[in-house]
């Protein structure tokens, strides 16, 4: 897709490293980032200081042909139907239309104006053979393994802290399971997909594990990474940048 002007929301972690390789690439200009008032950006980040607003009136303003979310879950069920109603959204905290409320207002809001809302794989893999095989797909189990702490309780948590719908683990652990939202919202829906959250406090990798179980076919996928602090692992920012990169076309040879 040829987009000339991209909004960012959001710049921890993944947000700046969506903003650097826009930038480093050229792949369009970047109008805004909107932050939180209390976000002080690194010493050296000197072109991600030019961008930066708190204003969110202005950044729903200008005139973005794609708004890149990757801050929380309350920016997607607050801003994403309008959003939508002017451009595409790439939402990284997909966790936030697990309220059929929201998920029905950008829908609607995408339907009408004609734009797309994209939700990326962020720390897993497999959401194109969940899409695929969906009709034919009986049981998805989605196990995360974290630290307490990165898990919103305290470091020396340990066991099983959750286990039931996505649709209820994406309210209780809303930063925590955006990649059982998006498998979820791939594959068979946020009440059949099962979500378990389990704590180890001796570990420093995220680790989710995918099961899947379908008519002649069964998939069982791992996907391990260092926790980079917070919520988010080594891998993730390298697959934020690819799914970028995968949105404006920019991959010579497609993986499909």
């Amino acid at each position: 897709m040829n987009y000339q002007r991209v909004g960012i929301i959001g710049a921890g972690v993944i947000g700046q490293a969506i903003f650097d390789a826009i930038v480093a690439q050229n792949l369009a200009a970047v109008d805004y980032v909107l932050v939180d008032e209390r976000f002080v950006p690194p010493a050296d980040a000197t072109r991600l200081r030019e961008h930066l607003t708190t204003d969110v009136r202005r950044a729903l303003a200008a005139s973005t042909e794609l708004v890149i979310e990757a801050a929380h879950p309350d920016v997607v069920a607050r801003l994403g139907a309008e959003l939508l109603a002017k451009g595409d959204l790439c939402a990284f905290s997909s966790s936030a239309l697990a309220d059929e409320s929201i998920e029905t207002a950008v829908r609607r809001a995408a339907a009408a104006a004609g734009t797309r809302l994209l939700i990326p794989h962020g720390a897993v893999v497999a959401l194109d053979g969940l899409s695929d095989g969906r009709d034919a797909i009986d049981q998805v189990i989605v196990t995360t393994t974290k630290n307490g702490a990165s898990l919103g309780s305290y470091a020396g948590a340990q066991g099983v802290l959750f286990e039931g719908s996505t649709r209820e683990a994406c309210t209780r652990f809303p930063r925590n399971v955006n990649v059982h939202a998006a498998l979820a919202i791939a594959g068979i829906g946020f009440d059949r997909t099962r979500s378990i959250v389990v704590a180890n406090p001796e570990t420093r990798q995220m680790r989710h594990r995918v099961q899947v179980f379908g008519q002649g076919f069964e998939w069982d996928i791992s996907v391990s990474s260092t926790t980079l602090g917070g919520v988010s692992g080594a891998y993730t920012p390298k697959s934020a940048v690819g799914s970028i990169h995968r949105i404006f076309g920019f991959h010579p040879v497609a993986a499909c």
